[in-house]
């Protein structure tokens, strides 16, 4: 009863947004709208070399996009997709939509890499509900190494006052039931992994500091920081992407996280990998209290700003100003009070800071979603 609620997927045409400036030989990268269907936890892709006939299926996290790997050079193939929930349930397919291999390219002729770099944000760090969770989606079909950090200390040689004096950092993998699995901790970054995190160039500065390095499957993670002492103070979660050169790309941080006033704002950055990367990006908070968030900020205010800090673009209520082009995307926020901002960026930093209307404060969600051009 319940598939029969489940729309068809909508593909955007073409279909293969090709997310490389020039198309990796023997792979396909796919591109298409989130489903409006409620439940919807991934996608499964069915492909083949004949119309209607699929001998392979590949199951996508929530993400709106995946890369095809494998694929023979000059063949035509042919995809469709399916929603599926998380009872099991699958949707019937989407319109079929066929894309031959590119030929006599090296594998490694792209020249630049699509998704997002690195995604960060900074918050207070409080107990309970007012933790900072920092979400990320790695999709694709390959595992890819990255690197978390959980910063505090350091953030004193910004001029930042207040900040966690010793931070914890558990990094999740949600499950597509979702189903919560701890994948790895780290309290002091030196005790565990330093020979692997001191390469990178990206080890924390102070050693009270956590870090965690990481080979992941494509999948939902969350990263959780708080203070091993049970403190409180400003922090920052971030999240490198070091395989750079890969096919499972991070295309999505969602980060909750205790609003204040003045500088106690939440900040959400992300770096680019390519010019005009188009992205979402949306601050919800009454959202946050059907989902048991008693303390959620009533009316968020988003804004975004270059690495130069020059302003780019702010946002009250969503509906204001680009609304069509939001909800074409399937990322309108459910409460009116809630901002989005749709923004084609280069290569380069952006940050996003999430403030209360009329100085209010409470909990909210800062999110940035990759959009395939």
């Amino acid at each position: 009863m319940f598939a029969s609620v489940i729309k068809r997927v909508c593909l955007v045409l073409p279909l293969f947004a090709i997310a490389f400036n020039t198309a990796r030989a023997g792979s396909a990268t796919l591109a298409w709208r989130p489903s409006p269907s409620y439940g919807v936890v991934a996608y499964k892709i069915y492909y083949g070399t004949s119309s209607r006939s699929y001998q392979t299926a590949v199951v996508v996290p929530n993400a709106t996009i995946a890369q095809i790997n494998g694929l023979v050079e000059g063949t035509t193939y042919y995809f469709v997709a399916s929603t599926v929930t998380a009872t099991g349930e699958e949707s019937p397919v989407s319109n079929e939509a066929q894309f031959t291999a590119p030929a006599n390219q090296p594998a490694d002729s792209s020249s630049s890499a699509a998704g997002l770099a690195n995604i960060s944000t900074r918050a207070d760090v409080l107990a309970g509900e007012s933790a900072t969770i920092g979400g990320f989606v790695i999709a694709g079909t390959e595992n890819h190494t990255v690197l978390v950090r959980g910063l505090g200390p350091t953030l004193t040689s910004f001029g930042i006052n207040g900040v966690l004096a010793n931070p914890f950092l558990t990094l999740h993998y949600i499950d597509l039931l979702g189903h919560d699995t701890v994948v790895a901790s780290n309290d002091n970054w030196k005790d565990s992994q330093r020979d692997a995190i001191s390469p990178t160039g990206l080890a924390p500065s102070d050693d009270t500091e956590a870090a965690i390095i990481q080979s992941l499957a494509p999948g939902s993670y969350t990263a959780v920081l708080t203070d091993a002492d049970g403190g409180s103070g400003v922090g920052l979660i971030e999240v490198y992407d070091l395989s750079a050169g890969g096919t499972s790309l991070l295309f999505n941080i969602s980060t909750r996280g205790f609003v204040g006033v003045d500088d106690h704002v939440l900040i959400g950055g992300f770096i680019a990998r390519s010019n005009n990367t188009r992205v979402v990006v949306r601050a919800l908070g009454p959202t946050l209290q059907g989902f048991g968030i008693a303390g959620a900020l009533s009316d968020p205010i988003l804004m975004l700003f270059d690495e130069n800090g020059n302003f780019i673009a702010s946002n009250d209520n969503w509906g204001d100003t680009q609304a069509d082009e939001i909800e074409g995307t399937g990322y309108a926020p459910p409460c009116p009070a809630e901002s989005a901002i749709i923004v084609t960026r280069p290569a380069g930093n952006t940050t996003a800071i999430v403030r209360g209307k009329n100085r209010s404060i409470g909990v909210a969600l800062v999110e940035v979603y990759y959009l395939p051009l």
